[in-house]
This record gives C-alpha cells, sequence and structure tokens, in this order.
C-alpha cells in the first residue's frame, strides 16, 4: 500500500464517520503519531498550501496542520493507551535538529517538502514501531520499513494534469528550515480531517546541551 492509501483515506474516514453518527457513537478511530513543524516551517508551508489551492482547487492535503509523520495512522478501539503512551514517549524524548528543505514528489500524487534523514529521527520512528507493536499489537505497515521517506505532506489529490503542472511549478524551488524538535502530536481523524487531539512540548533539561550522537 503506498502513502496515499495509508494516510490520507479521506473517504474511508468519512464513511466510518457516517456509520458512527447513526450509531450515535465512534467505536474506533484513526489515529497517528506525528512532528509538528516549526512555526517558521508551518507558515511557509501554509502560504504554499493556498498558493497550490488558489491555482487548483480544494485537495484533501489541507485537512492537516502541517508535520512530519512518524507512524502512519492505524486504526485504534479506543484512545486512552495510545494517549498514555504518548505521555510516556513525550517526557522521554530529548531534542534535536531536525531538516525541512526543498519540494518533492510521490508518483502517486502526492507534493511534500523533503525531511532531511538523519539516525535520531530514524530511531525514534523505530521506537515507536517497536513500542506500539510490542505493546499493543499495532504492527508496522510494509511502507514503514527501511525505505521509509521522511517528509510534510503539501498536497495530494490532485488531478494528473494539476499535478503535473504543480510539479513543474515548484520542483526548482530551493528552501531550507532547520529547527529543533519542540512538539509532538497525537493526531485523530475525524471522519473529515485531521485534527491535533493531543500535543504536548518535549521534555528537556534546562542544564544538559542537546545531543549530537
Amino acid at each position: 500500500m503506498t502513502t496515499l492509501s495509508l494516510f490520507h483515506r479521506g473517504i474511508l474516514g468519512v464513511r466510518r464517520y457516517l456509520r458512527a453518527r447513526r450509531a450515535d457513537e465512534f467505536r474506533s478511530f484513526e489515529i497517528a503519531y506525528v512532528i509538528l513543524v516549526s512555526d517558521e516551517a508551518h507558515n511557509y508551508m501554509s502560504k504554499l498550501q493556498i498558493d497550490i489551492l488558489k491555482k487548483y482547487g480544494m485537495n484533501p492535503g489541507l485537512k492537516a496542520t502541517p508535520h512530519i509523520t512518524l507512524k502512519l495512522g492505524f486504526e485504534a478501539s479506543g484512545l486512552e493507551p495510545f494517549e498514555r503512551y504518548f505521555d510516556k514517549l513525550v517526557s522521554e524524548v530529548e531534542p534535536f535538529e531536525i531538516c525541512i528543505k526543498n519540494i518533492g514528489f510521490f508518483d502517486e500524487g502526492i507534493i511534500f517538502m523533503d525531511v532531511e534523514h538523519n539516525p535520531r529521527l530514524e530511531k525514534l520512528r523505530r521506537r515507536i514501531l517497536k513500542d506500539l507493536s510490542e505493546q499493543h499489537g499495532v504492527e508496522p505497515y510494509p511502507l514503514e520499513g527501511d525505505r521509509y521517506h521522511f517528509h510534510a505532506t503539501l498536497a495530494y489529490g490532485l488531478s494528473n494534469r494539476d499535478f503535473a503542472r504543480a510539479r513543474q511549478t515548484l520542483k526548482d524551488i530551493k528552501v531550507e528550515f532547520r529547527f529543533t524538535l519542540d512538539a509532538l502530536a497525537l493526531f485523530c481523524h475525524t471522519g473529515d480531517e485531521w485534527i491535533a487531539y493531543k500535543r504536548a512540548t518535549v521534555s528537556q533539561s534546562p542544564t544538559r546541551p542537546l545531543s549530537k550522537d
């Protein structure tokens, strides 16, 4: 399955929402663990998203605040165990530098800002996959293996023609944002959009410098 079919399943989310609304309750949720980008990167990405909206119309990429995915969306029967894990994770993660730069494209029609791979970012992702598998029986998707590509989505779901036009317009943009990991979020799909159901600033000792390893 592709990134598009795994994380951006808006139509399926809407169907679940309608079924749940008829039953007067949500029986399951789709959730994901993500990194929230810096204000500077967020504002730049949002501006690009609005530019894409003006030129090509609405797309589902606008239904989630800018972020870097650590664990692709998965279905959970309840939120509480995953909230507790989120709280534990936030208390144990040490800040490290993240770099977002330039514009990339997946052939499935996804436009994104590229995230520079680094060992600490990969270590954090692997930890989450391992913890969720061992503690909650949430198995990683095949896509979440060694070839996982860190990115921050800008848009997807454009027509083939509009995607090709956007690619031609954006491919030569050179931009870079470096920031220290500051906040994580637990995303939840409402049936219409991804919301930051829970967010928190990562812990950091004021007397301890950022680790370089």
